[in-house]
């Protein structure tokens, strides 16, 4: 048989002290610990509480199993010494422990709490404010607090000694979430680097966002960083936008909030903060013409990207930062002069005359009409805006003459150069990879090009194959024909990275891989025509 419960004896009592000892504990252990990855970050909640409590200069010394802040906010006012006193000093009855917990996490004290919670060998609080210096001491088993007269300007000292605090991740992870501070903050010594690292620009957030926004040179995705309170909380990838990264405070000064809480409080900002992110790459935008090359391609790609989402359609349109040529010599110009130099043929195919940027406009007949100077990316984004295919303008020498003569043989030299530093710099063909031993990614996108390759009229090779090594892209010797695709050439991975992603990119891939050996067919040329209308 089951025994039933067993009766509480006559007279009996519960052990409330026994159940606060339980939910004393249990609490401060999910106060001071769940809300944290480890005891390394406590330097960093110690920070983030000065910066809350207005300190403009914080010095932290980190070393193994402890740390000491020292800074010039507010500090710690007396009571909140004491409650955390009480909760230090496991001799105090647990209803006064309890009453502690609650007090210090209604005001928001997770690093108090989690200072409490380690629970550390030593800590030491000493905090002057108003004329008196309020200080709290303990050993780890005693507990003293003491207040004094002393004038002086604001200063916080907190030393603390305890398991887990290590220099090094103590040190990654202050160094990572305070790299948007405004205030200043060094780490035994030495300053903690800015957040914005590799930028072309950055400006102060807009009302109703607090923070700061860039542009980085390099990357595809925006980025936000969560602040709180100056520091770094949380982060979050913002998929469908052009590049840009930010660092938003939501900070609250009553309280502290979770990660999670954060990423929710950031989804009604989205919308207002790519806009801002737009407008800074406009702002970027009007001074092009002071820029280097690869920081205008940079702005014109994003710019593009932005107008396929819509996003100040108006004003990129109006933003000269594409480069065109024509009689009057070289020029930036705008998305609406672009399209004043397109022209439609009887069939209603739309044609731009274009050269990429290695190809000499002297070479070509550059008439008035408007020729854009673009590499591959940037030709890809203004196809599919535009819905337009580029043409390369006639070359002069189809004039004929002695000049022609000369130019044609010029050209021939050139190429038989290349061609020979090519072979002395590989002097053997590269070993061709069965299509065994490639990976997924690389088996699709022979796949796909060997498909297209078949209706293509103007090809100059039969097959396609991968081969070993990072060097250019060429034709095998001997017959038929078959064009080699190193698998660590850059143009080859990007264009396999991309055909894994969406099979959709063939017709530029094709352009990008086959540019001197085929033409992409007809119906790719329309496929990725409709496919960017849709």
């Amino acid at each position: 048989m089951t025994a039933g419960p067993t009766s509480a004896p006559p007279g009996g009592s519960i052990d409330i002290g026994g159940l606060l000892t339980i939910d004393v504990a249990s609490e401060l252990r999910k106060l001071s610990q769940a809300q944290l990855q480890g005891p390394w970050q406590i330097p960093a909640e110690i920070v983030r509480r000065a910066l809350r409590f207005g300190a403009a200069e914080v010095e932290v010394e980190l070393g193994r199993g402890r740390a000491r802040i020292v800074d010039d906010s507010a500090g710690v006012p007396i009571e909140l010494l004491m409650w955390t006193g009480v909760l230090l000093d496991a001799r105090r009855p647990n209803a006064d422990r309890h009453q502690a917990l609650t007090a210090l996490e209604s005001q928001g004290e997770l690093a108090l709490l989690a200072a409490a919670g380690l629970p550390p060998r030593s800590l030491r609080i000493r905090s002057r404010t108003g004329g008196a210096v309020h200080a709290l001491e303990f050993d780890g088993s005693t507990v003293r607090i003491t207040t004094v007269a002393e004038p002086g300007p604001n200063r916080l000292d907190i030393a603390i000694e305890g398991p887990g605090i290590d220099r090094k991740p103590a040190t990654d992870w202050l160094a990572d979430a305070a790299r948007f501070a405004t205030a200043s903050i060094r780490i035994d010594g030495q300053p903690v680097a800015p957040g914005f690292g590799q930028a072309f620009a950055q400006a102060s957030l807009r009302p109703p966002l607090r923070g700061r926004i860039s542009v980085p040179s390099q990357g595809e995705t925006a980025h936000a960083w969560l602040l709180q309170h100056g520091m770094v909380s949380g982060h979050v990838a913002i998929p469908d936008s052009p590049c840009f990264e930010a660092a938003v405070e939501l900070g609250d000064d009553s309280n502290d909030a979770s990660a999670a809480r954060l990423r929710d409080m950031m989804q009604g900002h989205v919308a207002g903060l790519v806009d801002q992110g737009v407008l800074l790459m406009l702002r970027i935008a009007a001074q092009a013409a002071g820029l280097p090359e690869p920081a205008r391609a940079r702005i014109a790609r994003l710019l593009l990207q932005a107008a396929r989402k819509q996003l100040r359609h108006q004003e990129i349109m109006e933003a000269a930062v594409f480069r065109g040529i024509d009689a009057q010599g070289e020029r930036l110009v705008d998305l609406t002069g672009l399209q004043a130099a397109i022209t439609t043929d009887a069939a209603g195919g739309r044609t731009m005359l274009a050269l990429y940027p290695t190809q000499r406009p002297e070479q070509f007949a550059v008439g008035d009409a408007m020729v854009l100077v673009a590499d591959e990316v940037e030709r890809s984004l203004l196809t599919d805006l535009l819905q337009v295919r580029m043409r390369t303008p006639e070359s002069r020498d189809t004039k004929g003459g002695w000049g022609v003569t000369l130019h044609r043989w010029r050209e021939s030299m050139g190429l038989a150069v290349s061609w020979t530093i090519d072979r002395i710099r590989h002097p053997t063909a590269p070993a061709v990879i069965d299509d065994d031993l490639l990976d997924d990614r690389e088996r699709y996108a022979l796949s796909t090009l060997r498909g297209h390759l078949a209706e293509d009229p103007q090809r100059t090779v039969e097959s396609i194959s991968m081969c070993a090594g990072a060097g250019p892209i060429r034709r095998s010797r001997g017959r038929p024909p078959v064009l080699l695709l190193p698998r660590r050439n850059p143009t080859v991975a990007a264009c396999v990275a991309a055909l894994a992603h969406d099979r959709g990119w063939a017709y530029p891939a094709y352009l990008a891989l086959l540019d001197r050996f085929g033409a992409p067919p007809e119906a790719l040329r329309r496929a990725w025509l409709a496919r960017a209308g849709s």
